[in-house]
């Protein structure tokens, strides 16, 4: 099930492709670890045509042959070790990714309509919701701080005051 994105029309849709193409053409696109490498063209292409068209449940559902099958992990020990991937793996690539990128045009749409806040809300339903991520429900977050915290040179951390991949959490105008 995709998320639901309260502000997901043209506008914030071509800030959304704004963000993407600019990566692309800096080079700072994050490929996940989870992409076959030779996969990476094809899965930027779909990223691009769900932000274009379409959500991240359409892009979970044509990402799968894209991945690995396995990934390397730490140990405690700090050593390494090889492990499958999670089964929801296309959906969480695909939401983490396609929510990004939703955020950062939605960041972009505000400002550019002279709003200065965006608000956190629950975009997925979640019965047993973590306490930090229930606690971010209704902050509102300055846009011009969520876009440097979206824009990190590793796309896998995770701005704090955002929360964690898989929270079901995204951001709306106020």
């Amino acid at each position: 099930m995709p998320l639901r994105y309260e502000n997901l029309d043209p506008t914030t849709r071509r800030h959304a492709l704004a963000e993407l193409d600019a990566d692309l053409a800096d080079g700072a696109f994050h490929a996940s670890g989870w992409l076959r490498p030779a996969a990476t063209p094809e899965y930027q292409r779909l990223l691009r045509d769900a932000l274009r068209y379409y959500d991240d449940q359409w892009l979970e559902e044509r990402v799968g042959d894209l991945l690995m099958d396995f990934e390397t992990r730490r140990t405690p020990s700090g050593g390494q070790t090889t492990a499958k991937l999670p089964d929801g793996a296309p959906r969480l690539l695909a939401e983490m990714d396609f929510n990004r990128y939703y955020m950062r045009g939605l960041g972009l749409r505000a400002l550019e309509e002279g709003r200065e806040v965006v608000e956190v809300y629950r975009a997925r339903l979640s019965l047993d919701p973590r306490p930090e991520s229930a606690a971010l429900e209704g902050q509102r977050l300055a846009a011009t701080a969520v876009l440097a915290q979206l824009r990190p040179a590793d796309a896998d951390v995770v701005a704090p005051s955002l929360g964690q991949p898989n929270s079901g959490l995204s951001l709306r105008l106020v």
